[in-house]
């Protein structure tokens, strides 16, 4: 896996020169700048790339009652991505980095509650909007992380050299505690982050700069259930029995739910410099067997794999068969919406997905960086 990285890296490694302003008005969803050519015109090869891109990177994290655990492994484990990010390899041996060091990184994060609408009775959902996709800048943790905020804007800062700091802030700001509610809107969430709050006048202007490099980060044990119809979260007697049992209404109607083209699309037509400059990665519900190298995902198999088909567990009818479970300890249910908009973007080696059924995600901080690490330099066209 790691040969295959390096090599995707040194594929991609030239000058990070200008790029062409982007086409707001493309209909395919893709941006029409184009990749800065460092090569010269007599042909020769392009020099390495020696200044990163900015990077705005923006964090989805469920804080539904079960998600204590790896909101602590991913607070843990969040110093292996900005480790390796900022001291790159010199796997080839020839005394230059294999990508430059990061040096310019924006963080923002935000819950996965956006409430339940105007239903009410909902337990554990009392609020119609919940976070409604408004990134979190003040600490929900006590102790030493009780007086912990950004200053001004509602994203971390790492400049290159405020490390210790910058990690220590996001293992305050990523507890976000589990109090959320468990019907979980993952998608809608970052659409309301990096859209409808990053307008003008919005909380998040300015959040995404046209020269960054974006990636958006899910870490959930639900799949996701942004609803288009609200009906989905009526508790009543009468709505349980045509509709299910509220654990499970999400995956038994989709027809409920927004499409997932509706993420797809969006992302893809965020308006920055470059096309192609948006990862999308999920660490959620899947196998772990089928998952383990992020770069020999085979989707299709995946997604036709049994564990991640939508059952009714036989003993349980409030319940869905896991895609994978944690010796006893945790387990989750199959992520389809989100590895469907992963694979959109995996189609054109931007995307990853791991299993969150782990005990450890250092390994998981480690390939996320390394995909960041692939396109921190503008790629040829």
């Amino acid at each position: 896996m790691r040969a295959r990285l390096l090599l995707l890296l040194a594929l991609t490694a030239c000058d990070c020169g200008p790029t062409s302003p982007a086409d707001a008005g493309a209909t395919d969803g893709a941006r029409d700048g184009t990749a800065a050519d460092s090569g010269s015109s007599d042909g020769a090869p392009p020099q390495p790339c020696r200044t990163a891109l900015p990077v705005d990177m923006l964090w989805v994290i469920d804080n539904s009652n079960s998600m204590a655990e790896e909101q602590a492994s991913l607070a843990a484990n969040f110093p292996a991505l900005i480790e390796t990010l900022t001291h790159p390899p010199d796997a080839d041996d020839d005394g230059e980095p294999d990508y430059p060091p990061l040096t310019d990184l924006r963080v923002g994060i935000v819950s996965t509650d956006m409430g339940v609408g105007d239903t009410a009775g909902v337990i554990g959902c009392p609020s119609g909007s919940g976070d409604d996709g408004v990134m979190i800048s003040r600490s929900r943790a006590g102790g030493a992380c009780a007086s912990v905020g950004t200053e001004g804007p509602p994203w971390l800062q790492f400049d290159g050299t405020n490390g210790d700091a910058f990690e220590a802030d996001f293992a305050c700001l990523s507890a976000l505690g589990t109090n959320g509610c468990g019907l979980e809107q993952q998608l809608e969430a970052s659409l309301a982050a990096l859209t409808r709050h990053a307008a003008p006048g919005g909380p998040h202007e300015g959040f995404l700069r046209p020269d960054s490099l974006v990636a958006v980060v899910y870490v959930t044990d639900e799949d996701d259930c942004s609803a288009a119809d609200d009906a989905i979260f009526d508790p009543s007697p009468a709505a349980a029995d045509r509709l299910g049992h509220l654990r499970v209404r999400c995956a038994l109607h989709p027809e409920l739910l927004h499409p997932v083209s509706r993420y797809i699309r969006a992302l893809r037509n965020l308006q920055l410099d470059r096309r192609g400059d948006v990862i999308v990665a999920a660490v959620t519900g899947v196998p772990r067997d089928l998952t383990r190298d992020p770069a020999d995902i085979d989707y299709d198999a995946l997604l036709a794999d049994e564990r991640m088909q939508y059952t009714l567990d036989p003993l349980d009818d409030t319940r869905l068969v896991p895609a994978c479970d944690l010796g006893g300890v945790g387990s989750a249910p199959p992520a389809r919406r989100l590895v469907e908009v992963v694979a959109d973007f995996a189609a054109d080696g931007d995307g990853l997905v791991a299993s969150i059924c782990q005990p450890d995600l250092r390994p998981v901080m480690e390939d996320l960086a390394q995909l960041v690490a692939a396109r921190l330099c503008v790629g040829p066209d």
